[in-house]
């Protein structure tokens, strides 16, 4: 039973690299504005005997759809683009259901002005990314999405323990508004292992399976490895700050029974800032200012920066040699914060909005049956694990270490609905969460400046939800 277990989660884990890619790579596409219908590029086909192990998927009684195409509105394609491989999933909604995916491409600035002209017209598409917790709460109350209840049944076998968590969080008055089919770490901490052994420091991955890779063993391998003079620093990306906040277990936005709640005042955000503030006076992180506020990846590998906290899609690329050779390049998780009862982890997720007026909604859910069929069939597994391994160069110590982190989200995963709130507010938010790493500002000027505007807006929204759910 244990190496089942083992065998389901590894698989989810993969599948969960693959149905998010796209999202990675094009997520902040610069392109024209439009929501016009795309013709779907060849994939690279399944091989006869995956093709064969997808036919003996057991879906159980369903039948063909009577509609099998399902729109989805995404600044990304759920088809693989021409030579990439086509996700287990996708063959399987094709096979069993006679299903299609047809896109509606919009850019990242536009995605909810497209969906709102759609829905306000009554050309609806079915589905929606919900992966960035955006869609919850305020674009439901703002009327753009359906809850998926009617068509989808939340207490199936179908959901794992990390996916019905998070559909529970997107809950508004007892209805399911977001459908995550699978769960990912929202930050992982990548490194070049020649860097580390080159600095003389100890192993992240061997600190953490000593149960001793903690805030403070972070700070002080930052402290051993930096030198301005050689130009050295601890981390870059635009992905560390948020996410080590969630590690003390409580997010700066959540849900508390049934309604909005600001935590920018808890005691734990503040620990989380000063600690991060502290980092930035000490001249740890790279300093973003002086290198036009662009992200520069590439001294991972050149043993100029320690760590690049990214979600997995970082290590979706055909060429990872930003990071370094072959078997160098490593990951863990974030940091376990030494004063939390438990290791709390960002946790990300492969999740879908069903759009209000949705034409075709049993199709919807039939696509989204298909996802948390394929996290569970071991078949699957194979597929997903061979189709990375040949295409994104992963190794045995890789996806080891990918089976470990998402063990550890599932057990107890946080996430913030920051910005799931107004624009204008979850920008706000967003940027003041930043400020103590990028600009040195100490945590309670940043509150004082951020948190009447949140409440007042938090209050607002809970107003609008006592009234209508």
């Amino acid at each position: 039973m244990k190496n089942l277990k083992r065998t389901l989660a590894f698989a989810t884990a993969l599948l969960l690299i693959g149905s998010m890619s796209a999202c990675g790579n094009n997520g902040s596409s610069d392109g024209d504005v439009t929501s016009e219908t795309t013709e779907t590029t060849p994939p690279k086909e399944l091989d006869e005997e995956d093709k064969a192990a997808v036919a003996e998927v057991d879906i159980g009684d369903d039948e063909k759809l009577e509609n099998g195409t399902i729109k989805w509105l995404a600044t990304y394609d759920l088809n693989p683009e021409k030579g990439k491989p086509k996700l287990f999933a996708l063959e399987l909604f094709e096979t069993k259901y006679g299903g299609n995916v047809e896109w509606i491409q919009t850019t990242w600035e536009n995605r909810y002005n497209d969906l709102s002209t759609l829905v306000i017209g009554g050309t609806s598409p079915d589905l929606f990314p919900a992966q960035e917790f955006d869609t919850f709460p305020s674009k439901v109350v703002d009327g753009m999405f359906q809850p998926f209840d009617d068509y989808l049944d939340f207490d199936s076998d179908l959901w794992t323990e990390g996916t019905k968590k998070l559909a529970e969080a997107h809950v508004l008055g007892g209805k399911h508004y977001v459908a995550p089919v699978a769960t990912d770490s929202k930050c992982l901490m990548i490194y070049n292992k020649r860097t580390i052994e080159e600095n003389g420091l100890d192993d992240p991955a061997e600190l953490l399976a000593e149960g001793n890779w903690t805030w403070d063993t972070f700070r002080q391998m930052c402290l051993d490895y930096c030198d301005r003079e050689e130009d050295k620093f601890a981390y870059d990306s635009w992905y560390f700050e948020t996410q080590f906040i969630l590690t003390t277990g409580v997010a700066p936005i959540s849900m508390e029974n049934g309604l909005v709640k600001s935590n920018l005042t808890s005691t734990e955000l503040e620990r989380a800032e000063n600690f991060m503030f502290n980092l930035k006076k000490d001249d740890l992180p790279l300093p973003k200012s002086e290198f036009d506020w662009t992200e520069q990846p590439q001294r991972i590998s050149e043993g100029k920066t320690l760590f690049w906290p990214c979600a997995t899609w970082c290590l979706w690329e055909a060429d990872l040699s930003k990071f370094g050779e072959p078997g160098e390049i490593m990951f863990v998780p974030m940091p376990k914060d030494p004063e939390a009862d438990k290791y709390y982890l960002p946790a990300n997720m492969d999740a879908y909005a069903l759009c209000k007026g949705a034409p075709n909604p049993e199709g919807a859910a039939a696509y989204i049956k298909c996802k948390l069929i394929a996290e569970k069939d071991e078949s699957a597994l194979a597929i997903t694990e061979k189709q990375y391994r040949e295409d994104y160069g992963w190794t045995d110590e890789m996806f080891e270490m990918w089976y470990k982190v998402r063990e550890m989200t599932d057990a107890n995963p946080v996430v913030s609905l920051h910005m799931g709130l107004s624009k204008d507010v979850s920008a706000v938010v967003d940027d003041g969460l930043k400020q103590a790493s990028f600009n040195g500002t100490d945590w309670a000027t940043t509150r004082e400046s951020i948190s009447g505007l949140t409440q007042i807006t938090v209050d607002e929204l809970n107003k609008q939800i006592e009234e209508n759910y």
